[in-house]
């Protein structure tokens, strides 16, 4: 077994207000659908500044007081590369939002993220940003299909 592997770094940031939480309407066709702000880690980049710069390029607002929730992780179906989302929230924020190229962003209550148009596999993240018990959400492939375990 390699000691070593491709690996594919991301971040996404629950960004909430009272019972609001802020989304993004993807337009990527490869992904779309309703998330919370987020993107690559870039090389020589820190994590928590990558949030901070992607949160900033997607919503207009700078976030701080960031908060680690857990991970979101896969490996490709060929084992090409493992793919990893560091999930962090905040309720600290500054700024005037305004949406993007990625997608229009704008606030919605809480209680009906869960009936909207989320992209695939979001609503299966949810619960790392909102249960301390859990930390990791965890896809992996099994014949043709996609499963996944929270940890």
């Amino acid at each position: 077994m390699p000691k070593t592997e491709a690996v594919i770094l991301t971040n996404m940031c629950m960004v909430t207000d009272g019972t609001k939480v802020l989304v993004q309407n993807r337009k990527d066709p490869d992904w779309p659908g309703l998330v919370f702000p987020g993107g690559k880690i870039e090389p020589q980049e820190s994590v928590v500044q990558s949030v901070i710069r992607e949160v900033k390029e997607e919503t207009g607002l700078t976030v701080s007081d960031l908060q680690l929730c857990g991970i979101k992780q896969f490996t490709h179906n060929k084992g090409l590369y493992r793919y990893i989302v560091f999930l962090y929230k905040t309720s600290t924020f500054s700024g005037d939002l305004s949406s993007s190229d990625e997608g229009e962003v704008f606030w919605m209550e809480r209680s009906e993220l869960t009936a909207a148009d989320l992209a695939d596999g979001f609503a299966e993240m949810l619960p790392i940003f909102e249960d301390e018990k859990l930390s990791e959400l965890y896809f992996y492939h099994d014949q043709d299909d996609w499963h996944y375990r929270h940890l």
